[in-house]
């Protein structure tokens, strides 16, 4: 199953927000008007001189190196109170690759079913199991794409930034009910319940909106939970500069270094990294922004051969999606189930003129 939706702009720097749980660019991006600074894009400027005149921060400077930048977001299954029940798996349940082609204006956010089996596990266990690089290495594998920057959270990590930027506008596909999913102590079921339509969500509304997976009416699964986790990070979009975030305005580097203290957020990427990355916000009407979830053409469950429910690639080394990747990050991407005219179809029809009435 392959799911598809088009945005513009926004949604990449929503995915920075996740991935850096902030508003950085905004708030350069808002002092640099007020200041009445020069702004000019380090993404364009990079092109041609690889420098940007506002924060004097080289691309060669930062973790990016290619042409696409790679950042990928992962949100591990665990909390303070599952750690306290013992219940530490660490999990990766949300797995995001971000990726932005500066070239081409194009953003692709990319998924992958957490039963994917990679390396001789589910892609879900290999960060607890092996490594972060373990992981790393799993998502190039599979996407045919470097990984710039990592950032990791986990579900008290969500709930908190939800909460403190005072919720997240996210506009519900399908109205559906989850009657299986856990409450709050993994006890029991505590059913919940979401409306087709805007909703402005809490930390712990969000979480069961991004976690559920046995939803009815089309929802009950990983791939349609994928899906409603990039509806999230659009949503993050509009909840950037509303009034009740408790982080606006605020100096972008004290953000970040709250964002990012001991108990907070983990990433790899450094102050500098997302210095370079603030101006995606303020170009975010220019970029094409596709969702693609990774699931039919590219993968498979085979009905024997393994010991667990496992997706396996439709193709060696997952060779169609690196293609189609590429194609979409470059703008070549032809989708198979469009119909293209033939030339005879594009030719105008002849019009044969009736022969005017004898009087």
């Amino acid at each position: 199953m392959l799911i598809r939706m088009r945005n513009k702009g926004g949604i990449f720097i929503a995915a920075l927000v996740l991935a850096i749980w902030g508003i950085l660019g905004y708030f350069v991006y808002d002092f640099a008007k007020k200041e009445n600074i020069d702004i000019i894009s380090p993404l364009a400027k990079s092109i041609s001189q690889n420098f940007d005149e506002i924060t004097g921060i080289r691309k060669e400077d930062t973790a990016f190196k290619n042409d696409v930048i790679n950042v990928l977001l992962v949100g591990t299954d665990t909390s303070e109170g599952r750690r306290a029940r013992g219940q530490g798996g660490f999990n990766t349940d949300t797995m995001i690759l971000v990726s932005a082609n500066p070239l081409t204006n194009r953003v692709l956010l990319t998924s992958v079913p957490r039963d994917l089996w990679v390396n001789g596990n589910k892609i879900n266990a290999l960060y607890t199991v092996y490594s972060e690089e373990t992981l790393i290495d799993a998502f190039e594998q599979i996407t045919g794409q470097q990984v710039d920057g990592v950032i990791t959270a986990d579900f008290d990590h969500f709930r908190w930034i939800i909460d403190s930027f005072g919720g997240v506008p996210i506009n519900v596909q399908n109205t559906f009910t989850d009657y299986e999913f856990p409450n709050s102590t993994d006890s029991g079921a505590m059913p919940v319940t979401f409306v087709a339509g805007e909703e402005v969500m809490s930390g712990d509304r969000a979480l069961a909106f991004a976690r559920s997976r046995k939803g009815n009416n089309g929802e009950g699964s990983d791939l349609m939970r994928a899906k409603r986790q990039h509806l999230i990070l659009q949503g993050m979009v509009k909840a950037i500069s509303q009034p009740k975030s408790i982080f606006w305005p605020m100096d972008v580097e004290k953000f970040f270094n709250i964002v990012t203290a001991p108990s907070k957020i983990y990433t790899t990427l450094s102050l500098t990294d997302v210095k370079y990355l603030w101006d995606f916000y303020k170009d975010r009407e220019s970029y094409t922004v596709e969702s693609l979830v990774v699931g039919d053409p590219y993968i498979y469950h085979p009905t024997e051969g393994y010991i667990a429910w496992v997706f396996i690639p439709t193709q060696p080394g997952f060779a169609n999606l690196h293609a189609d990747i590429k194609a979409k990050l470059n703008g070549t991407f032809i989708d198979p189930n469009t119909v293209i005219p033939t030339p005879e179809e594009k030719q105008p029809q002849s019009v044969v003129a009736e022969p005017s009435p004898q009087l």
